[in-house]
C-alpha cells in the first residue's frame, strides 16, 4: 500500500471508508463519507507530506442501481510530490448533497458548477451554485444521468430545429432579459430576503461582451461590471456550444469516439487525439511500438507549433499587430500541408489509433519536415523583432492579466497560464509518455505572470519543439506503427481484402467493438493549451460507461474573472487571448 494511502486512512479512520490502488498503473483512491469532504480536502492541501495544491478536475458517475445511486470523484494533483489521489464520495438518490470545496481550491467553482448542472448534485455553500453549460431555464431534467436519453428531451430534442411560431412571447423586463435571468448579476438589496425584487445597480455599468464578437474566440458571453472604465467583475457564460459529447461517447464504441475528440480543440485536433488513445491504452495495459511513439510525439509537437503560431497570430490581430498575424499564418500554412500528405486532412484529422498512428512518416515527410525546421528559427526571431518594441504591444500585455504562481495552480492553472507564472510544471516532464524522455529539451517559465510572459513562454515552447521534433526525425527507429492486439486492433486493409478470417475479424471490431477490463483510469495530455485530461469509467463492455474530459479552456475561463478585475475594459481583448480559449473545448 502506497504511504499516502495508508497515512491518509489513520488520520481519518472515521471518515476514510477505503483505501486502493487501481489497474496495472496503481492509481490512488480512497472512499470517503462525504460529510467529510471539506476536512480531507483541507488536510491534503495543507499537510506538507501531502501537498495536493491542485483540482484537476472533478465528475459525478450515475449508478441507477446502488443505494448509494451517485458517487462524485475529486481529481487531485499535488505539484511538489508528483503525486495524483483520486477522492470518492457515494450520495443517496433522495438527497444528491455534498459540502462544497470552493473554500479549498478556488477552481472548484466552475467544476462543481459543472456537476450540478450535468448531474443534479447540490453542493452546501457553493457561492454560486447554478446551471453553467445549459440554458438556465433547462427544466428537462440532468443530461448525464442514465435516465437522460441520449436524444434529449422535450422541444429541444426534435428535428428540425426551426423556430416554433406557436411559442408564446417571452416577457421582457426594462433590459435584453428576463429578470430572473438578470439575478446572478444584479445587487440584492441590503437587508431583504433572497427571493424579494432584486434592485439594480447604481454605481457601475453592466456591459455585456458578447456572445458574438470577433475578440472572444468563439460563441461566449462576459458580463461586465465596471465602475468608469476599470472591471470590477468579469462573470463568463458559457454553454452556447455545448454539444454533450460526454453523453454521446456513452453510445460509443472506444474506436468510434477518436474523430469527436477532433471537434474538441479543433485548431489543435492531434493533441486530442492523443490524450484520448493515451487514455484507452492505459485502460487496456496496451504498449504502443517504439516508431509509433516517436511518430505521435514529433506530430504532437508539430501540432503544438501549430497551435501556437494560431494564438500568436490572432492575439497580435486583437491588438492591432497585422503583419505577425500574416507571417505567423504563413507558416502554419505550410506544417498543414505536411498535415494533408500525412492524413489526408488539415484541420480535423483523426490520424491517432488505439494501439499506434494510421499511416506511417514517409522520407518525403521527413524531408519536409527538416525543411521547415531549418527556417523556422529565424522567422521566430522575425515575431519576436516585430513585437520586443512595438510599444503597443509592450503596453497592452505587460502587467496586463496578472496572475500569482499560488493562485494559479489554486484555481487549477495548466499550460503556459501556468508556467507564465513562474510554475515549471509539464506533464510531459512530470508524468513523461510518448518519446519525451527519450529527447533533450527545456521547460521555458515566466516571471511576473501576466500576458507578456505567457506570449514569451509560447514563443520559447516553438524553439523547444522544434528541438524535439528534430530529435525524433533522427532517431526515428524501425518497425510497426501499431501494436500487435489482434482482439483490439483491426488487421492490415490489404489482408481484409484477401484474407476471410481477416475480414470476418475487421467486421466484428468495426460492429461489436472490443471490450475494455471493468474499472476506471484517469490520464493526463500535456496539450498546447494545458492539461487536457480523460476519465473513463468502464464497465467491462465495448463503450465507455462514463468519460469524463479535462479541457484546459474550461478551467482556465473559471479564473478569468479573478485576472479581469481592476484592469480596463479595452483589456479584456487582450486576456480572452492570453488563454488560448477554444470554446468548442470548453463547452463540450
Amino acid at each position: 500500500m502506497h504511504a499516502l494511502l495508508t497515512r491518509l486512512a489513520e488520520r481519518f479512520p472515521d471518515a476514510v471508508l477505503a483505501v486502493h490502488e487501481e489497474g496495472p498503473y496503481k492509481d490512488l483512491v480512497a472512499q470517503i463519507k462525504p460529510a467529510a469532504v471539506p476536512e480531507i480536502a483541507r488536510f491534503l492541501h495543507d499537510d506538507p507530506e501531502s501537498s495536493f495544491d491542485m483540482l484537476s478536475d472533478m465528475l459525478a458517475v450515475d449508478y441507477p442501481e446502488d443505494e448509494d445511486r451517485f458517487e462524485v470523484i475529486y481529481l487531485l494533483k499535488s505539484l511538489p510530490r508528483n503525486h495524483r489521489l483520486r477522492l470518492k464520495a457515494r450520495l443517496p438518490e433522495d438527497n444528491p448533497s455534498i459540502p462544497t470545496v470552493t473554500t479549498v481550491w478556488k477552481g472548484a467553482n466552475f467544476l462543481e458548477r459543472e456537476v450540478f448542472d450535468l448531474m443534479g448534485i447540490t453542493f452546501a455553500g457553493h457561492p454560486d451554485l447554478r446551471r453553467i453549460l445549459m440554458p438556465e431555464d433547462y427544466d428537462e431534467g440532468y443530461p448525464l444521468r442514465k435516465d437522460f436519453p441520449t436524444e434529449g428531451r422535450g422541444w429541444r430534442s426534435t428535428f428540425p430545429f426551426l423556430p416554433r411560431l406557436d411559442e408564446p412571447a417571452t416577457p421582457m423586463g426594462a433590459g435584453e432579459i428576463p429578470e430572473e435571468e438578470q439575478r446572478p448579476f444584479l445587487k440584492e438589496a441590503e437587508g431583504l430576503p433572497k427571493d424579494a425584487k432584486a434592485v439594480r445597480r447604481q454605481e457601475e455599468l453592466l456591459l455585456n461582451m458578447g456572445p458574438q464578437h470577433p475578440a472572444t474566440h468563439g460563441v461566449l458571453r462576459m458580463v461586465l461590471e465596471l465602475e468608469g472604465e476599470r472591471i470590477v467583475k468579469a462573470t463568463p457564460d458559457l454553454g452556447y456550444l455545448h454539444r454533450g459529447v460526454e453523453k454521446l461517447c456513452e453510445g460509443l464504441a472506444y474506436q468510434q469516439i477518436i474523430p469527436h475528440t477532433d471537434r474538441l480543440d479543433y485548431v489543435c485536433s492531434m493533441t486530442n487525439n492523443y490524450a484520448y488513445v493515451r487514455t484507452v491504452e492505459k485502460l487496456l495495459n496496451l504498449t504502443v511500438p517504439p516508431r509509433a511513439e516517436y511518430i505521435r510525439t514529433l506530430v504532437a509537437e508539430t501540432q503544438r507549433i501549430i497551435g501556437h503560431l494560431f494564438w500568436l497570430g490572432t492575439q497580435a490581430l486583437d491588438i492591432g499587430a497585422m503583419t505577425v498575424f500574416f507571417w505567423t499564418f504563413r507558416e502554419r500554412e505550410v506544417l498543414l500541408d505536411i498535415f494533408e500528405k500525412l492524413c489526408g486532412a488539415r484541420l480535423t484529422l483523426n490520424y491517432y489509433r488505439i494501439g499506434g498512428v494510421d499511416a506511417d512518416f514517409t522520407p518525403d515527410l521527413v524531408q519536409r519536415l527538416g525543411a521547415f525546421l531549418d527556417t523556422f528559427p529565424d522567422h521566430l526571431r522575425e515575431y519576436d523583432d516585430l513585437l520586443l518594441t512595438n510599444r503597443i504591444w509592450l503596453a497592452r500585455t505587460k502587467n496586463v492579466a496578472v496572475i500569482s504562481a499560488e493562485d494559479a495552480v489554486n484555481f487549477g492553472c495548466t499550460g503556459p497560464v501556468l508556467r507564465g507564472s513562474g510554475v515549471a510544471y509539464d506533464i510531459r516532464k512530470a508524468e513523461p509518455y510518448g518519446a519525451y524522455d527519450k529527447v533533450e529539451w527545456e521547460v521555458p517559465v515566466g516571471k511576473n505572470g501576466d500576458t507578456y510572459d505567457r506570449y514569451w513562454v509560447r514563443l520559447e515552447e516553438m524553439r523547444q519543439s522544434a528541438k524535439i521534433i528534430r530529435q525524433c526525425l533522427a532517431q526515428l527507429p524501425e518497425g510497426p506503427i501499431i501494436a500487435d492486439a489482434p482482439q483490439i486492433i483491426p488487421p492490415p486493409k490489404q489482408k481484409v481484402m484477401r484474407d476471410m478470417e481477416s475480414l470476418i475479424h475487421h467486421f466484428i471490431i468495426f460492429t461489436q467493438g472490443f471490450k475494455t477490463p471493468k474499472g476506471e483510469t484517469y490520464c493526463a495530455s500535456e496539450a498546447p493549451k494545458g492539461e487536457l485530461g480523460f476519465f473513463i469509467v468502464s464497465d467491462g463492455g465495448p463503450k465507455p460507461y462514463r468519460m469524463k474530459i479535462r479541457s484546459p479552456s474550461f478551467v482556465h475561463l473559471g479564473a478569468f474573472d479573478h485576472m479581469a478585475r481592476g484592469y480596463l475594459i479595452a483589456d479584456i481583448v487582450t486576456i480572452f487571448g492570453t488563454y488560448d480559449v477554444v470554446m468548442g473545448e470548453c463547452d463540450r
